[in-house]
């Protein structure tokens, strides 16, 4: 068996060492019962399988053979589980024939290897080409022949012939069904590279639009506040000589809006760092959002009850905070709210999520020139399948987010 290049599939070293663990606990069993006051009849010879199988079993599960084998690991284990039922099976008949059994007693058993050796066949079409499935049926299939032959060289069984048959079908079979079961597993690590690309440009598109939101955010907060301090300050230049009172006003103005846009663009940068998904979850991190922005800005921000959503995954969940601390932002920026609640649902496949606050409201289809924020949580609900509705009146604001949970 040739050493494999790409990394062992996912699942198959847990379902192997089961495999092998569960056969080396039924030959203890059986030498169990071989020292007991009822020997099994036929009589059983375990011996030679509780070692291939201890050895089997010891190679699977010490972690430094499989570092210090590489991939050698997992070809050598195939090749020992191969050869391990095989061997247990004819020490079995070999053991029968030397205690009287006749000979085709001593076959009453012979069924065994063939269920024994499907694991093996699975695991090299799980985890290797189909030549490699060939390999294995024509090298299983020649071992026995050999081996049986060996056992047998002096008997006269009259079923030795039908056997060989037997064991020449078995290896056509695993051929056979080999082919598709590798056939299958190609389609399975095509999709599954397809979804890992897919989930790949996702990340980037996600990044690529969170940069440009931020960058318009950025826009929006700097040059505007720039713009507007340096119109302030040449008043102010202005009027310095002529009117000192007035021109000491508009420095006021300027240091005003100038510590306003200091404050959003602290706001800003800050989204960029790390959220608190990590460390608190979704629920905890909107409660944490919650009492940040009321200690922050004196506006009261409640996060209004529930009985738990569980876990959306960190898209949507990414999805969501970034949506209400948008939406909480926008709200007290050009509101003036004296509240703020947040609701957060999951029912029937979908979450949803409003922020309502008790504003002056807004226009939701007015133009706002340099202003991205209902676009930025647009695009994210876009980017999560989702929909993002805007209520507004003079009473206040409403803006809910749905998506479906995957």
């Amino acid at each position: 068996m040739k050493a494999q290049k790409q990394p062992i599939e996912p699942g198959i070293l847990r379902i192997f060492r089961w495999y092998v663990g569960i056969r080396l606990a039924l030959l203890a069993l059986v030498a169990l019962a071989n020292r007991g006051d009822s020997p099994p009849d036929p009589p059983q010879f375990p011996g030679t399988g509780l070692v291939f199988f201890g050895v089997l079993f010891l190679w699977l599960m010490w972690p430094p053979v499989e570092r210090k084998a590489g991939r050698w690991f997992l070809p050598f284990a195939i090749l020992l589980a191969t050869v391990a039922p095989i061997a247990d099976t004819m020490a079995n008949i070999a053991g029968r024939l030397e205690a009287g059994v006749g000979p085709n007693d001593s076959l009453a058993d012979y069924w065994l290897p063939f269920f024994l050796l499907f694991i093996p066949f699975i695991i090299t079409a799980w985890q290797y080409r189909y030549r490699w499935v060939v390999v294995f049926a024509v090298f299983s299939t020649v071992v026995e022949i050999v081996a049986l032959s060996a056992v047998f060289l002096d008997e006269n069984v009259e079923q030795i012939e039908i056997l060989g048959a037997l064991l020449a079908a078995r290896g056509l079979l695993f051929a056979f069904l080999g082919f598709f079961v590798s056939k299958l597993v190609a389609r399975q690590r095509d999709l599954r590279a397809e979804l890992e690309s897919q989930a790949f440009v996702r990340e980037q598109l996600a990044a690529g639009r969170e940069r440009t939101r931020l960058a318009r955010e950025l826009h929006d907060t700097l040059a505007h506040t720039m713009t507007a301090t340096a119109i302030q300050l040449e008043a102010a230049e202005a009027l310095w000589d002529s009117d000192l009172k007035r021109a000491r006003e508009h420095v006021e103005v300027a240091l005003d809006g100038t510590r306003v846009g200091l404050d959003e663009a602290r706001r800003a940068i800050e989204a960029l760092r790390a959220s608190p998904l990590e460390e608190y979850g979704l629920q905890g991190s909107l409660e944490w959002l919650s009492q940040e922005t009321t200690a922050k800005t004196g506006v009261t921000t409640l996060l209004e009850p529930n009985d738990g959503i569980g876990d959306l995954g960190p898209d949507l969940e990414q999805s969501v905070y970034r949506i209400v601390d948008e939406a909480i932002a926008n709200a007290i920026r050009h509101g003036q709210p004296s509240m703020v609640k947040v609701g957060l649902t999951a029912t029937d496949g979908e979450v949803t999520v409003s922020v309502c606050d008790d504003g002056s409201g807004f226009d939701p289809d007015a133009e706002r020139p340099g202003h991205h924020g209902i676009t930025g949580m647009r695009e994210r609900a876009e980017l999560a399948g989702g929909t993002l509705e805007i209520d507004s009146s003079d009473g206040g604001t409403t803006v809910t987010f749905r998506a479906p949970v995957s």
